[in-house]
């Protein structure tokens, strides 16, 4: 039988998964890439599992199960989901914004934040690059910018730090405004048809999985210190500090609470029902 492969993102937020997760383990494989590209490679079976996108469960739930009381969440702000904008939320009805070609769950997030809270409809712009790979022009044209993960913290970084004038939202902050609940980023799923399959190595990689994050958070310094981005650690370490990557209740009907507003708006077809593998 040929291992196991699940996906995750390679962002600095996976690293309280991952930092003390064993190496070179017989059993399973870890692929990275951008969430957007994971989500197509479980899509098309070319991987059997993946940190992945809360929306893409939300849209594909009957063929998935979630790895229990697994997630990347925030209560309030997340530092690392951000709109970078010219003008104030309110004035960008009808405004170009540019989307990173990495995301799934956050621009729809956006959209429901600007069309149902805001009561904005802008003119949405999928790029095929991110920020730093557009020409001068291409930057004017747009005014906002939907930026995730390490870039997201650049941006935050280099705000704090320079004289620019642009303004920054930070989307789960905006969330917790008006819900009062936190957001939930990604769920880490499976493929239902592979699940009694991998039995054995399913339970194995949770048994990993969760000794790792138990690990990480007595050390979010360390893990800091070695992450790969070249930003301060004291920092990087304070993002760290507003992550959360458990799936409790309040997790649970907060991700329902985003589906509600994903089929209000046609974005899904059906709420999707939450069913987790069992590990026991």
């Amino acid at each position: 039988m040929c291992k196991l492969k699940l996906g995750s993102p390679l962002y600095i937020n996976t690293l309280p998964l991952l930092f003390y997760f064993p190496q070179n383990n017989p059993y399973f494989e870890i692929i990275f890439e951008v969430p957007k590209k994971l989500n197509q490679s479980l899509a098309k079976g070319e991987i059997h599992g993946s940190l992945s996108s809360s929306v893409f469960y939300a849209k594909n739930f009957r063929k998935y199960l979630i790895l229990p009381d697994i997630s990347i969440s925030a209560v309030g702000e997340v530092k690392s989901v951000i709109l970078y904008h010219r003008v104030p939320l309110e004035k960008l009805d009808n405004k170009k914004i540019g989307i990173t070609p990495e995301t799934e769950s956050s621009f729809n997030l956006l959209r429901i934040l600007l069309e149902e809270f805001i009561g904005v409809k802008p003119k949405y712009m999928e790029l095929s690059k991110n920020w730093g790979n557009l020409k001068k022009e291409e930057k004017k044209e747009l005014s906002g910018y939907l930026a995730i993960g390490d870039e997201a913290l650049i941006f935050q970084f280099n705000n704090q730090n320079t004289n620019k004038t642009g303004l920054i939202t930070d989307l789960a902050e905006l969330w917790l405004r008006y819900t009062h609940l936190p957001f939930v980023f990604a769920l880490f799923i499976v493929r239902k048809d592979i699940a009694k399959k991998y039995e054995k190595e399913l339970k194995e990689f949770c048994s990993n999985l969760y000794y790792a994050r138990a690990q990480a958070f007595s050390n979010l310094k360390e893990i800091a210190k070695k992450s790969h981005l070249n930003l301060p650690k004291e920092f990087l370490f304070n993002y760290l500090t507003h992550l959360e990557y458990d799936f409790s209740g309040l997790k649970q009907r907060a991700f329902i609470t985003f589906c509600e507003y994903l089929l209000k708006m046609g974005l899904i077809k059906e709420l999707p029902k939450l069913k987790f593998l069992e590990i026991l």
